[in-house]
């Protein structure tokens, strides 16, 4: 009989399994397997650093994207009673059950189809955890990359927004995290967000102009658009601590002024980006 697919999401979350001593080490340590999944040492390996190509989903159409850092391949296969491959099990349930659990951690899906699925996670150390299931009646593979947390992003409280205000005319805030592809703030983005309202308040002639900036992944058009999105988004968290309107424009930028170079993951996370404009 199936385990129904509710249990089958909270399992996934908290499953162990027996200890196979010739495989655990290779498992991924967040990502953990099905319950009667064992893995085949033979047929997965992990590299300390590599690169691996994953299908997002950009509005109607899909592209890869390539992400580096610790790489996992992971082939289960989910075992009866007898020790046989179980495949009552279908393809479809195991991508259900993986992408309930990714969204009980707060992952985001970005491309599925019946048999696989591109889903990222973000870890405690600050990190992104990618992977891309793919999926038959009673087994699955798993491709995962541990990108690196990006260490350079600079925070600033109030009075260090004001200073680069008054000496540069510009700021830039790195600490406002999107959703990926979304202008759905983050939780955590609320801190340097009060940090802004403090700001506005403690300076009540201060005019700004808020911007969205994006690296260059994905289409000129829709990275203009999203970080539209994300700048109004930033303007109505102000709105909402009553910050005047008028003190307020927000506008998106897209890809069109980077910082750094968009060919490294750490260009790329300094070009995506929020900025303060003193437009007194």
């Amino acid at each position: 009989m199936k385990v129904p697919c509710v249990l089958l999401a909270i399992a996934l979350l908290t499953f162990q399994g027996p200890a196979f001593a010739l495989s655990k080490a290779e498992e991924h340590p967040v990502i953990t397997p099905m319950p009667r999944s064992q893995l085949v040492p033979a047929q997965s390996r992990t590299k300390n650093y590599a690169s691996h190509q994953f299908r997002v989903k950009k509005g109607k159409k899909a592209e890869k994207i390539e992400k580096k850092g610790k790489y996992w391949h992971l082939r289960y296969i989910i075992k009866d009673a007898n020790g046989k491959t179980d495949r009552s099990v279908s393809r479809e349930e195991i991508v259900q059950n993986y992408k309930a659990a990714a969204l009980e951690k707060g992952g985001n899906i970005l491309n599925e189809g019946a048999y696989l699925m591109t889903f990222t996670l973000t870890r405690k150390d600050g990190g992104t955890t990618w992977a891309f299931l793919s999926a038959g009646d009673g087994s699955y593979n798993l491709d995962i990359i541990d990108e690196a947390a990006f260490k350079k992003q600079l925070t600033f409280d109030a009075e260090e927004m004001k200073r680069a205000l008054d000496e540069e005319g510009h700021v830039a805030i790195y600490g406002i995290s999107f959703d990926i592809d979304r202008a759905v703030l983050k939780l955590g983005a609320e801190e340097v967000l009060i940090e802004m309202v403090k700001l506005m308040k403690n300076n009540p002639d201060l005019k700004i102009e808020i911007q969205g900036h994006t690296d260059n992944t994905g289409s000129a058009d829709h990275n203009l658009d999203l970080s539209t999105r994300r700048a109004e988004t930033v303007k109505k968290f102000l709105l909402a601590y009553g910050i005047e309107a008028p003190r307020m424009v927000s506008k998106g930028y897209g890809e069109e002024k980077p910082v750094a170079p968009n060919d490294t993951e750490e260009g790329r996370a300094m070009n995506r980006r929020v900025e303060l404009i003193n437009i007194n």
